[in-house]
């Protein structure tokens, strides 16, 4: 049995702690803009079925539940899963999961046509685990996006140091270029990065390879860039 990371355990804790005021205090806003811009990355489609890995309180996953088949979160907080099936009772293409994500994730292999991954990415304690999961349950074709801030700026550079020693949950940041390569040992092809805010943060996204099937028709999403969301 595997051994829980202690910054796990420590990241459990914080995000309980936070959930009752995730999606109204300071900094929710921001967080709001970072979820629209990347779901927009994406271009979902009517057909898809989206992982919102690290969700919170469900926020991405109850805005694209209108546009999507299927729409479901994955956060490690027992409290904030809680507060994600509350906030979208009544939404029937919604559904919320909780667990680790740093280990095998409880979906099966290409069960998900896009994923999407906002200001999470800097808690898990294993990241290449994490990207091949992504892969694994990624379709043929699908697309994933990770947004968080970017190491390479000096400012956030200087909060990964401090965040690393304060934040007993924080792993940290990784650079854009570090997150491409992450997604490219994983399988997946074509990744791409933006930045926003100074190039303070950065949106990374990768294409999943497959086959196109002689006369099927798929949507086109290459026109859809993070950076123009």
């Amino acid at each position: 049995m595997r051994v829980e990371d202690s910054r796990t355990a420590a990241a459990r804790t914080h995000f309980d702690r936070w959930s009752g005021t995730y999606e109204r205090g300071r900094g929710a806003a921001r967080l709001q803009g970072v979820q629209t811009a990347a779901l927009a990355a994406l271009a979902l489609y009517r057909d898809d079925a989206l992982l919102d890995l690290g969700c919170g309180t469900g926020a991405a996953v109850r805005a694209a539940a209108p546009v999507v088949q299927r729409s479901v979160g994955f956060d490690l907080s027992p409290a904030m899963i809680a507060q994600a099936r509350k906030l979208a009772a009544g939404i029937a293409n919604v559904e919320f999961r909780e667990g680790d994500a740093s280990g095998p994730l409880p979906f099966a292999d290409g069960e998900f046509t896009a994923i999407v991954c906002t200001s999470a990415f800097h808690h898990f304690p294993r990241p290449l685990d994490t990207t091949a999961e992504m892969s694994r349950v990624l379709a043929p074709r699908g697309q994933v996006v990770v947004a968080d801030a970017n190491l390479r700026h000096p400012a956030v550079f200087v909060l990964d140091l401090a965040l690393r020693r304060l934040q007993r949950s924080h792993v940290g940041f990784r650079s854009p270029t570090q997150l491409m390569r992450d997604l490219c040992a994983a399988g997946f092809a074509d990744a791409s990065m933006c930045t926003i805010w100074s190039r303070s943060f950065a949106f990374v996204r990768g294409d999943k390879p497959g086959p196109v099937t002689p006369g099927e028709t798929m949507p086109n999403r290459s026109g859809h860039e993070a950076g123009h969301a």
